[in-house]
């Protein structure tokens, strides 16, 4: 009897749990950590794959300070350009005004300078002084260089007369070769050809009030063209078409140089002249 309760107690009591396998909490909690858990190193790839990644946004992602800066350096650069352009004009422009300037005062000092000079009174002038006034020599300002006119009158028929017209108004005259007026001069002009002078006595006398004379043709000296020659020749006169009031006075030529009668229609009585 002793000995069954003494099993029954022996198998009521609690079994013995080893230490190592106990637990012993103040709440029961749920062991999470999972069975054989290990930690381990991330592999090597995705630390290079991220710094790869990060260094391509880098370098494709755009800047917005370049991008806005840029266009305002350019207009900068082209306004600068600009004002150095037109400033170089400017300088250029009073530079070669400048330079113009010290020439023409360079060429009236040595105007003023040759004409000064006083004569030398010794016999014999020294070499340097013939050269300086030879390098000094005043030149002509104007030189007409146009070929004398011709007249169309002959040697074989130095008091021929002929009919002509006008180039421009078509205006017919007589030429009278070797023949001129001694007087009776209305105005005095500087003719290219024998048609412009009796074109400007035309012009005299459809402009002219009806008190004054009327112009019946001119004298014209072909040689006197050249005005330098003109007014050597004449006295001071750089003229060659001299207008006519009357033709009285018409005789023939006694000068060394050819002298010329042109006659306007009805002006000199010679309109019924064959050409000769």
């Amino acid at each position: 009897m002793q000995t069954s309760n003494h099993q029954s107690l022996h198998s009521d009591l609690p079994e013995t749990v080893p230490e190592s396998e106990v637990a012993t909490f103040k709440f029961s909690v749920p062991d999470r950590t999972p069975p054989y858990a290990t930690a381990h190193a991330l592999p090597d790839v995705y630390p290079t794959r991220l710094s790869t990644t990060c260094d391509e946004t880098e370098k494709t992602s755009p800047r917005p300070g370049r991008w806005t800066r840029w266009p305002l350096l350019l207009f900068f650069g082209l306004l600068l350009a600009t004002l150095a352009g037109v400033a170089g004009g400017f300088i250029g422009k009073t530079l070669e005004s400048r330079k113009r300037l010290d020439t023409v005062s360079g060429g009236s000092e040595s105007c003023s300078i040759s004409t000064s000079t006083p004569p030398s009174t010794s016999t014999s002038p020294s070499p340097t002084t013939a050269s300086t006034s030879t390098s000094t020599s005043p030149t002509p300002l104007f030189q007409r260089t146009l070929a004398q006119p011709s007249t169309g009158c002959s040697t074989t028929s130095p008091y021929g007369t002929f009919k002509s017209v006008t180039l421009f108004l078509e205006a017919p005259y007589t030429t009278l070769c070797g023949q001129g007026w001694l007087n009776s001069e209305l105005i005095a002009l500087s003719a290219a050809t024998p048609s412009d002078c009796v074109e400007a006595c035309v012009m005299y006398n459809a402009h002219k009030n009806a008190a004054d004379r009327e112009c019946v043709g001119g004298g014209f000296i072909p040689a006197w063209w050249n005005q330098t020659k003109a007014m050597e020749e004449s006295g001071g006169m750089a003229y060659n078409c001299f207008l006519k009031s009357n033709a009285s006075g018409i005789a023939r030529n006694n000068k060394a140089y050819e002298v010329v009668a042109l006659c306007v229609a009805g002006g000199c009585g010679v309109e019924g002249f064959a050409s000769s």
